[in-house]
Parts: C-alpha cells; structure tokens; sequence
C-alpha cells in the first residue's frame, strides 16, 4: 500500500517547542487536511499529517512513497532540508504552497516536483500522473483556481486531538481582490478562486457540530453581497465565530449588524498603518484611517472584539512616529494590538519595488518571518526599526494595559484576558528568540557587507 506523508514545515517563531507560538493558541491550518482530502480513496495510500509548529517531526525511521511539504517563504529553508533529508531516503518529494509559487525555480533545485499555484486541481493530477509512473516536474495553474463540484472536506481525522485550539477552522471564500502592493495573495493566483455555494459551507459547519469556528477566509467580506447572504445562513446555527477582514468593511453598518446576528465574537482586521501616505503608497487606500474609530465603536457595540494587525517599516514611518504607535492604538480601543515588520516577499509588487531601488539586504528566507528587518527602510535604521518593533510589543502589553483592555471588555473578558496574557508571552518570546538567533541586523554588518 503507498504511503504519503503531508509536512508543514517550521520557521523561527512558529516551531514545536521553541517557538513564540504555543499550542494553545494555535489554530489547525487546513493546508495538509484539504491536500489529503483531494487525495482519492481509489489510490489507496495511507497518509500521515505533521506540522512542525505543533508536534515532533519524528525520527524518520518510517519511509513514505511520497513527502509534500508545504512551506511560506520564512519556512523554505527548512522545506529545503526537509526534501533533501526525505530524497535521500527515496521518498519522492513535492515542494508546493506561497513560496514555491513565488520562486519555482529555486524550489526546482530541491524537489522532483513543484506545484505552482492553488492545488486544488493540480496537486489530484499530479497524483494520477505519479501513479501511472509519470510525474511532471512542475504542475502549474496560472489560470482559473475553481474547481469542479463541491469544494473537497479537509479530513480532520487525520488530524492528531489537542494540537490546536478547541474552535474548527473553515474557508468559505479563498482569495483576496484588494490588491495590496506588500501582499502576496495576487502573486499565488488566489484573486481567482471561486466562493464555495453557501449551502456547501453551511453543511460543512453543520458536520463539525461545534458551536466555536474560526474562518480563515484572507478577507470575508471581500465580496459584500456574498458576505451578506453568508452570514444571513449562519443565524439559524448559533455559532461563535470569529473572522479576517479589511478596515473599510466594517464600516457597512448593515454588514456589522449581520456579523452581530450571526453570532460573531471577533475579528482581525489589518489596520497596517496610522499614516495615510503609508496605506496610499501601499495601494491601500481604500483602507482611511479618520474610520478606523468609528468602526471599532461600531463593532464594540455589537460585543464584537477586535484583534488590531499594524506593521512597521513603511517609508513614511520614522523613529518618532513609531514611538507614538502604541499609544496611539490604545486610543483606539483595540482590543488585541499585534506588531510585525513590512516583509517584502519575493514577486510581490513591494519586493520589486525595493529590489530595483537597492534597498534588499538579505535573501535569507528564514528572516521574512514579518518579525526581522530584511531590507532598508526609507526614513528610519535597520536596527531602529526592528528596536521600534520590541518597543511597540512592551509597551501595550504591559501588564497595566493588558489591565485596562481587559477591564474595557463588555463580553468574552476571560477569553480577552487570557488573549492579552498569550500576547504578552508572544511579545517577551519574540524578543528572546531574536536575542537567542542574534535576528537583529546592525548597520555595522550592513556597512561590512555581511548581508
């Protein structure tokens, strides 16, 4: 019988036992669990799932026919390690996911086969291809992502209890249409892919019977009209759930009281700046932050808690600015601020941008983490931008604002202050793991030309 192993590799802060994520906070990704559910049952391997952010690797004594790893640019180094070690055992490696799609022939070099884009049709042909003995070095879809009848279940059984978050993960409406200049989304042909019929994703979560889900759409209300009727069709189930979505969503009153009523309990919206140049320059400016208030407010008022994501580096950010952030988020009322660094990811429209302007210094992909500074920015160091990221992470989590945040909290005050507390742990293990991987880049070096 052939065997097929599923990896999600490791990277610096998302790694079992070392990294700045614990498990208990840690949603189930549906990557490996969709892949294996677009596996056919007429194929008849055994699959085995492993996500080196949660759970050992194990000591490789079993052999696989076949290893697909799939892997973010921060993680590529160690999928490259992976294919290597899996190869020389004979296994067949399949190098897939954001990365490979953005540099296929780098990702070449490593496995026998690279898929390029979204799997869900290509990675089934890859496999009938490798049972009739001839497998394609590259499988590529570069144009319609939507598939043929109903979108394929993740098979969460295979999925090892207590890993993850006690809340299922589902995906109702894949891809983005924003456009965002440092987002990857529009180089990975996911601005295609087809929202699942309602009905489907409806009696998906009716399966789970669970009253706690986590939609880990890249934007659920990207397209309004859907989002609307979605979340009309999510009343009836009495759920909890909790969602991504962009700034300028939540201000569509009717929407938010749609959220409201279909039971939403928070989401995380990517905020990225309180400079408007900065959103502009970023071509997201759709995104104006004279809203950002009035929509918190608005959410507030329907119990609807707010994870904040702001990112540090862009050229309109200066050392000043920075050190005004946090207290500026607070005025927000933002109930769980997050803090990473602008990350220029190859083929992004931000990576070409920096690269032509001389401003990359490094291509160690184990560094576009979102946590290290891997290029220069235009108004502030290297080294003061990464301090800028630290400084953000203490001070609104101190245990003073981990206090008043959590005492502002009308609904969920346990959850928000067991939240704030494993944010706190984040922001304290971010910043050893940087000292403990010597991750902060110095002009020194830079002048050296070490990077």
């Amino acid at each position: 019988m052939p065997s097929l192993l599923l990896l999600l590799p490791s990277d610096n802060t998302y790694r079992y036992g070392g990294g700045a994520f614990r498990r208990s906070y840690s949603y189930a990704p549906l990557t490996l669990s969709t892949l294996a559910g677009l596996v056919p049952a007429s194929h008849g391997f055994t699959i085995d799932l492993v996500d080196e952010g949660v759970q050992h690797t194990g000591d490789g004594r079993k052999n696989y026919d076949i290893v697909g790893i799939t892997c973010t640019t921060s993680s590529a180094n160690r999928a490259y390690d992976l294919c290597k070690f899996w190869r020389r055992k004979g296994a067949y490696a399949v190098l897939g996911g954001a990365h490979p799609t953005l540099m296929p022939q780098e990702a070449m070099l490593h496995a026998d086969t690279v898929i390029v884009g979204p799997a869900e049709e290509i990675w089934p042909a890859f496999l009938a291809d490798y049972k009739n003995g001839c497998p394609n070095r590259i499988y590529r879809n570069d144009g319609d992502a939507s598939i043929n009848g109903p979108y394929p279940l993740p098979r969460r059984d295979l999925i090892r209890k207590g890993l993850y978050l006690d809340a299922p993960t589902v995906i109702a409406r894949p891809g983005c249409t924003n456009g965002c200049d440092f987002c990857a989304i529009p180089c990975l042909g996911q601005t295609a892919l087809a929202a699942r019929e309602i009905e489907d994703v409806v009696r998906e979560i009716r399966g789970l019977d669970r009253n706690r889900i986590l939609f880990l759409d890249p934007n659920i209300t990207a397209d309004r009209p859907y989002a609307k009727k979605l979340f009309r069709a999510l009343i009836p189930l009495h759920l909890q759930w909790a969602g991504l979505v962009s700034a300028d969503a939540v201000a569509d009153e009717s929407l938010v009281e749609l959220m409201v009523e279909s039971g939403c309990a928070g989401l995380l919206i990517g905020f990225e700046s309180l400079i408007q140049d900065n959103l502009t320059s970023a071509r997201k400016k759709f995104a104006q932050i004279g809203e950002y208030a009035k929509a918190i407010r608005l959410l507030h008022q329907g119990g609807i808690s707010v994870l904040g994501c702001f990112v540090l580096g862009f050229d309109y950010d200066t050392a000043e600015n920075l050190d005004d952030l946090p207290a500026l988020v607070d005025d927000l009322e933002v109930d769980l601020p997050r803090y990473s660094i602008l990350t220029p990811f190859p083929g992004t429209v931000l990576y070409k941008r920096l690269e032509l302007e001389g401003r990359i210094l490094t291509t160690d992909w184990s560094l576009y983490d979102t946590e290290h500074v891997v290029f220069r920015p235009a108004r502030i160091e290297p080294e003061n931008l990464q301090s800028a990221l630290y400084h953000a992470w203490s001070q609104s989590y101190s245990l003073q604002n981990v206090a008043k945040r959590s005492l502002r909290l009308k609904k969920n005050r346990i959850f928000g202050v067991l939240a704030n507390l494993g944010l706190r742990r984040y922001g304290k293990r971010l910043y050893t793991l940087r000292k403990e991987t010597n991750g902060l880049i110095h002009s020194d070096q830079l002048r050296a030309g070490l990077l």
